[in-house]
């Protein structure tokens, strides 16, 4: 089933479908409402709208999500959820909310950024109940048991993301990359009683074995283009673990369960790996690169970025040189979504791949 086929199943059962752009929400409170949580991406669109309403050095998350609104792509969904991620998302979300008239509801949601204190822990708790008041205005009374049900669900389903990253990072999934992050990213849209038998299914078939060939880190937004993930299947390169906005970076470090289930999801974003989004010190996000090369046995590092991502562009100058210092390669890609490889960048990669191996 397509995502567009799965997104109308949900909506013909009577499921809210919310639009989410990127990265960082507490998606279990949706689950609560029951919606569905639709997330904002890489659509697979031609810009032809977009451009005239935003700055030319916005990126393409941005760009591709307006342009799905200006579409009608998004007319399916009953609403939309702007997280607090960067100055490029709120703008976006000044955009749709003041000036296109969608007359959908449109919700917004302020996490904390580093560093963390108990203030934050207070300020954290504060925005979930505020959501849920909102949303309430819209969908009707949460149901507190269903909360405590659908946050038991997201702790299931870290630890088994966790489980399967732990087997790739190990070398014990045979799983390509492309399959592996087609896979992954099925979470962008699907219901946890949907997407964890998706898991279970690809980590039984894919956890014997051994994997092969040089392993690397890729660090950045997503990965899109995917045909970079079939060229380092084609190099016999295994993407061993990520550093990744939409896939690595959302998973908690230390999953944990409370009796209450704002404590639980507060927990699960303070212990969230570093991210630029966040506004993590450098020395953290360094820190968590190498320790993944240290236990994934990595050759190398790609910094695969998405163009004008500023809180990432600020960023590598000091990650790259850190990671250099430690002996390991690097190779710092910025592309444009949906766009295809250019003859230049995959012989760019190639060298990268000869050098490691």
């Amino acid at each position: 089933m397509t995502r567009t086929e799965y997104l109308a199943t949900q909506k013909d059962r009577g499921k809210s479908l919310i639009g989410v752009f990127p990265a960082h929400y507490p998606r279990e409170i949706l689950w609560a409402f029951n919606a569905v949580p639709v997330e904002i991406w890489d659509p697979p669109l031609e810009i032809t709208g977009a451009n005239s309403h935003l700055q030319p050095y916005i990126c393409s998350v941005v760009r591709l999500g307006l342009e799905l609104i200006l579409q009608g792509k998004g007319d399916i969904l009953n609403g939309f959820l702007f997280p607090h991620t960067c100055d490029s998302i709120q703008n976006l979300a000044s955009i749709v909310f003041d000036y296109l008239g969608l007359n959908k509801p449109c919700y917004f949601f302020y996490h904390p950024k580093a560093p963390y204190r108990e203030s934050s822990r207070a300020y954290y708790l504060e925005q979930l109940k505020s959501l849920v008041s909102r949303l309430e205005i819209d969908l009707g009374p949460l149901d507190r048991d269903d909360l405590k049900g659908r946050v038991k669900q997201g702790h299931d389903l870290a630890l088994l993301l966790g489980e399967i990253y732990r087997l790739r990072r190990n070398g014990g999934l045979t799983a390509s990359n492309a399959d592996f992050y087609r896979t992954i990213r099925q979470g962008e849209y699907l219901l946890p009683e949907d997407f964890i038998p998706v898991l279970n299914d690809f980590m039984e078939r894919h956890r014997s074995g051994q994997a092969e060939g040089p392993a690397v880190i890729m660090s950045g937004v997503l990965p899109n283009p995917p045909e970079i993930l079939e060229l380092l299947d084609g190099l016999g390169v295994r993407v061993a673990d990520d550093d990744l906005i939409n896939c690595g970076r959302r998973l908690p470090l230390k999953p944990v369960l409370v009796d209450d289930p704002f404590e639980t999801l507060t927990e699960a974003y303070l212990t969230m790996p570093p991210c630029t989004t966040k506004a993590s010190p450098i020395e953290e996000r360094i820190n968590q690169i190498l320790r993944k090369v240290e236990e994934s046995g990595a050759k190398g590092v790609i910094f695969y970025l998405v163009k004008f991502c500023e809180p990432e562009l600020f960023d590598l100058p000091e990650m790259a040189a850190a990671i250099k210092a430690a002996g390991v390669a690097t190779l710092m890609v910025d592309v444009d979504l949906n766009q295809g490889l250019t003859g230049q960048l995959t012989t760019r990669v190639e060298a990268f791949v000869e050098m490691i191996s």
